[in-house]
């Protein structure tokens, strides 16, 4: 049996993913942030060459509310380093990491928000059944455990979040592209001018 209750998990998604909204699977409330933040975080783990099948440790059995400790990297990148990194400054790493990554996707030939898109079937064929979860059960509102077999991902929903998703990276809302004042606060000033040679750079406002 596992100790994962619905509390749980409501207190790793305000730990780890932003707010407690994100613990609701079937909601589309606080799953922007949330996005934002596991990528993030994903990236400055992957540039520690840490396992992702462990890290980050969302959950623990060894701690008083069963859930992980989000300092926890950061606080051993500050003991290989040498000097304080705290976990903004972890999300920040990632952060950068992951708009260098979206700046070379967008030169090699990706067109910002109308390829940030899922396949069709997800919008139009009910879910039936997952390899690893074949009831597709999911934390629900209040903890409870609820199916989402017979859903689809409402397209108009999806692109909502999106917008809101964008804002939170501070790209352009209308294209998915990149600006330059967000690019040069990561200290990627040289990537900025690149992408504005090439016309993938958001118009200035």
């Amino acid at each position: 049996l596992t100790p994962i209750t619905g509390e749980v998990i409501k207190t790793i998604a305000a730990r780890f993913w932003g707010s407690e909204a994100a613990a609701d699977f079937t909601t589309w409330e606080g799953k922007a942030l949330a996005a934002k933040m596991i990528q993030d975080r994903g990236y400055a783990n992957e540039s520690l060459v840490l396992c992702n099948f462990l890290w980050p440790i969302t959950d623990c059995d060894k701690s008083p509310d069963l859930a992980g400790d989000p300092t926890w990297e950061s606080r051993i990148l500050s003991a290989v380093l040498g000097r304080g990194i705290s976990e903004e400054d972890f999300y920040r790493m990632g952060e950068r990491i992951f708009n260098l990554q979206r700046a070379i996707m967008l030169r090699e030939g990706r067109r910002g928000r109308i390829d940030d898109r899922l396949d069709e079937h997800y919008h139009n064929t009910p879910l039936a059944y997952d390899q690893a979860n074949a009831e597709c059960l999911v934390p629900g509102s209040n903890g409870e455990i609820v199916s989402r077999v017979g859903e689809v991902v409402d397209w108009k929903r999806f692109e909502a979040v999106k917008d809101e998703y964008y804002a939170l990276r501070h790209w352009d809302v209308a294209t998915g592209l990149q600006t330059r004042r967000m690019l040069e606060e990561l200290d990627l000033k040289d990537v900025a001018g690149d992408l504005e040679s090439r016309g993938l750079l958001a118009a200035s406002t």
